[in-house]
């Protein structure tokens, strides 16, 4: 018998998503075509979002990559 937990998937619009990540949209439209960042999905043709999971786990990635860093090296 399996106990996966589905946690729901939400989308939201660059807005949120630049006030999440405290980037400017150009910055974030930049990052997603280098790859360096979460690609956005398309709901329909005038509409685009980003599913806020991978929003979350990317800034988590960033907070263990800083955290990573020698305490001397911050400083």
């Amino acid at each position: 018998m399996s106990t996966e937990i589905t946690l729901p998937r939400r989308a939201i619009r660059i807005r949120m998503v630049s006030e999440k990540t405290g980037l400017a949209v150009s910055s974030i439209w930049r990052l997603a075509r280098q790859g360096q960042f979460p690609a956005p999905v398309r709901l329909s043709p005038g509409c685009t979002a980003w599913f806020e999971h991978e929003i979350d786990a990317w800034l988590d990635a960033k907070s263990l990559k800083r955290d990573a860093v020698p305490q001397c090296i911050r400083n």
